[in-house]
């Protein structure tokens, strides 16, 4: 039995998401806003701090190519992609999000993707398109 009457159930759900519900909206492409806490085990002076980013989409695979809602073709890529691309020979270290639970986030400014990346990791997010995450 519930502590909690389904008059509390439906406030708590509309103001709460689930972290499994977070990842379901980043993995279909769609653009969202975050606060997450920072945690970088080699510079220990920023764990701890809380990140704020206004819009941003998930980035699959290499970070070259991003399967974001907007077709490649319909947009050009950016110079950090350019260059990406004129070095893809180069051998690259694997990130292995699947053992470090991390993603890859590209920043977005009025919808238009930037050169702007970032690692999260999910379950240090605390705020998903204003709604509180719950593990």
């Amino acid at each position: 039995m519930s502590f909690l009457n389904a008059t509390y159930t439906a406030i708590f759900a509309s103001i709460m998401i689930a972290i499994k519900d977070v990842l379901a909206h980043m993995h279909a492409g769609k653009p969202f806003s975050l606060r997450a806490v920072r945690y970088d085990k080699r510079r220990r002076e920023r764990i701890g701090q809380i990140i704020e980013v206004p819009e941003a989409v998930l980035v699959w695979g290499d970070g070259g190519n991003d399967r974001v809602a907007q077709l490649p073709e319909q947009r050009q890529p950016t110079a950090l992609e350019r260059s990406y691309f004129a070095a893809e020979e180069a051998p690259r270290k694997n990130p292995n999000h699947e053992a470090n639970y991390t993603r890859n986030i590209r920043m977005l400014v009025d919808g238009q993707p930037t050169e702007s990346m970032m690692k999260i990791h999910p379950l240090l997010i605390i705020q998903f398109n204003g709604q509180v995450t719950t593990p």
